[in-house]
């Protein structure tokens, strides 16, 4: 396409761009990766354009454990996006307690088949931001763990207003983990876990597999059933995450069953 191939064919620049840096980043071959991205985001298109290589250089910094530079990564797209971003501070413990009850509110009496029967969301923008919120997840975890809890109430409040998509599992089984320990509510935690399994069950929604998996059988089922439950489970979340290129996950799963092994 040549040095003027963004004017000459945009679509198509873009389409190799992101592609390729994907390609750089499974391989492992991170300056071609950065190039590329880099590429992309000094044009100056639309932010939703940009998605796919801020996805992946979000998903690159937090493989490289680079954690605080994963996090800065995923804010800085959602406010480009125009979606409600929590601070990146420690978050205080009103502040939690205020939000839950927002989405205590929201809940209602919802059961798991309520939720995991919910309309799909069909706006391109929210999915981005979720997707997003799903890494912010797991890198605020490591960092600020007082954030999470704000995290996960985002993706959850989005997910009852607007309609599901492939990130309300995790962000489900995420609040099922918060209600089980935190909250002292193992039986509430146990609905919004198996709301996260049953969301799987529908079409679309398996990329995050792995990751549910992960959530549900480490820090949700075990407060009510023997650990050894789990043991099947998260191979099975290995196998599912090796199956979709879900690397990380899929061995936070391992990794877990590992462990439970010797109990």
């Amino acid at each position: 396409l040549g040095s003027r191939g963004w004017e000459g064919d945009y679509r198509t620049m873009l389409d190799l761009c992101s592609h390729g840096a994907n390609a750089c980043f499974v391989t492992g071959d991170f300056d071609s990766m950065n190039e590329l991205i880099d590429e992309v985001l000094s044009k100056d298109i639309d932010t939703k354009e940009k998605y796919r290589v801020s996805d992946i250089k979000v998903k690159s910094f937090y493989s490289a454990g680079k954690f605080n530079e994963s996090i800065d990564a995923a804010l800085d797209f959602n406010r480009q996006l125009g979606l409600p971003t929590p601070q990146k501070k420690p978050a205080s413990t009103f502040t939690i307690i205020r939000e839950f009850i927002r989405v205590k509110r929201l809940l209602k009496n919802k059961t798991a088949e309520d939720i995991a029967n919910l309309p799909e969301l069909d706006d391109e923008l929210y999915k981005m931001g979720e997707r997003m919120n799903e890494h912010l997840a797991t890198s605020v975890y490591l960092v600020e763990p007082t954030m999470l809890p704000l995290v996960i109430f985002q993706s959850v409040t989005t997910s009852l207003k607007h309609g599901l998509n492939s990130s309300s599992s995790p962000a489900f089984a995420r609040l099922g983990m918060l209600l089980c320990g935190p909250f002292g509510k193992p039986h509430e935690g146990l609905e919004m876990a198996t709301a996260a399994e049953l969301i799987l069950e529908r079409p679309g929604m398996r990329s995050s597999t792995s990751n549910t998996i992960f959530v549900t059988q480490s820090f949700c089922y075990h407060w009510t059933s023997p650990l050894q439950d789990t043991i099947a489970p998260l191979l099975k979340g290995y196998q599912v995450g090796l199956e979709l290129g879900d690397n990380d996950r899929a061995c936070y799963c391992l990794v877990g069953r590992m462990y439970y092994l010797f109990f």
